[in-house]
């Protein structure tokens, strides 16, 4: 409420906000998972709800939630992550049927799902197929999303073959694709992470 009273109504809300601890899940701290999701998800309710009423009073705005690919796939030891990232998916898509149903159609929605970026989020990512993203590439592609009213934004575009195939092929076969594809970082609370 306080930023809204500093700054009034805005035109475009971008929900970017994310917090990692990457460790083991029976490692996790109980005050980690709840620090997880009171700001990876529970912060995009609050925000949201504080601007929202404005928008739909005058049927127009923009809602854009920087979620990741996490948000539809899981990895090893980032069980909090992708469970706070799958539900910013969900508050997006949900968010966008509710507009439609109320017939809000000037308020636009976007959700950002990037895999690993550049940016010390996590310390040296790294994996054999997807590429380390840089924040520049990322931002681009973000605005233009934003400026085309795209619903979903994958980067790179590639992973899209892979969320598909995920659906349809074995666990063992997807298990051997993780595995070949090296997944790897580190945070202040673990280091040398591997993804297998």
């Amino acid at each position: 409420m306080k930023v809204k009273t500093t700054i009034g109504d805005v035109d475009i809300l971008i929900n970017n906000a994310g917090v990692v601890f990457g460790v083991e899940f029976l490692d996790l701290q109980d005050h980690q998972i709840e620090k997880t999701f009171e700001v990876n998800i529970l912060a995009h309710f609050w925000i949201t709800k504080c601007f929202l009423p404005a928008m739909m009073k005058k049927n127009r705005g923009h809602i854009a939630t920087v979620a990741s690919i996490c948000g539809h796939l899981g990895l090893t030891y980032l069980v909090d992550y992708c469970a706070s990232k799958f539900g910013a998916v969900g508050f997006h898509e949900s968010m966008t049927l509710e507009l439609a149903s109320l017939g809000k159609d000037g308020i636009k929605t976007t959700c950002l799902c990037p895999v690993f970026i550049n940016t010390g989020f996590v310390h040296n990512p790294s994996t054999r197929i997807w590429p380390v993203l840089t924040p520049e590439y990322v931002a681009k592609a973000f605005v233009d999303g934003i400026l085309t009213n795209k619903k979903m934004i994958i980067l790179p575009p590639s992973v899209k073959m892979y969320l598909i195939m995920s659906n349809f092929l074995p666990q063992r076969v997807i298990s051997k694709i993780n595995r070949m594809q090296d997944v790897q970082f580190s945070t202040k609370f673990r280091s040398a992470t591997k993804m297998d």
